[in-house]
């Protein structure tokens, strides 16, 4: 009888380790960017004003870990051919040598290495970004929006800004009528993939 009641004790402990491991991992999710219900965004100052424009082509993840999200990572590529600042001219000369040197340099990548919490849905995060061949660090203030299921897929939003130094990629050209910062906006549907 004593011998029954041992099996049950370990069988039951077993059983409630597993689910609460399992629970653990299932806070670490992997977001798929959906790039039809995202932005990429930009704006740099032309003269007096600022100018807009975006980046119709890009993808990337985040993983993101609910339970401790400083152990979160978030990775995107983004094609610089893609650019539109709503002028073909313009954006013809954007790829050519002095700008994004687009036939060499065609794409952007980012890559975080750190992410601090301010909040429950605020993060402060930090990465590499590179273009043009030369690697910088940025930090982007960001917001997690939520997560929801629907038509069988479970979204989640995000929000992100940062402004950048352009001329520390190199970039010069057009200065001083062309700003040297450029603000950046992020607006992210992402679609869960895995969650461990």
């Amino acid at each position: 009888m004593k011998s029954n009641t041992t099996l049950r004790f370990l069988l039951t402990s077993a059983f409630c380790g597993f689910f609460a491991l399992a629970s653990v991992h299932a806070e670490r999710v992997i977001y798929k960017i959906d790039p039809v219900h995202s932005g990429v965004n930009f704006r740099i100052r032309h003269f007096i004003n600022n100018v807009p424009g975006t980046f119709s082509r890009f993808e990337g993840e985040i993983h993101f870990d609910k339970s401790d999200p400083t152990k979160s990572k978030a990775v995107a590529t983004i094609d610089l051919t893609s650019v539109d600042t709503r002028n073909s001219n313009r954006d013809d000369h954007l790829q050519q040598d002095d700008y994004f040197h687009t036939a060499e340099f065609p794409r952007m990548t980012f890559e975080s290495t750190r992410w601090e919490v301010v909040d429950e849905s605020n993060f402060k995060v930090t990465g590499n970004l590179s273009f043009l061949g030369r690697t910088n660090e940025v930090v982007l203030d960001v917001v997690f929006l939520g997560e929801m299921e629907g038509r069988g897929i479970i979204r989640s939003g995000w929000e992100g800004r940062t402004t950048i130094d352009r001329t520390q990629w190199g970039l010069t050209s057009g200065t001083p009528a062309v700003g040297r910062e450029v603000h950046i906006e992020l607006n992210i549907q992402g679609h869960l993939v895995q969650g461990d």
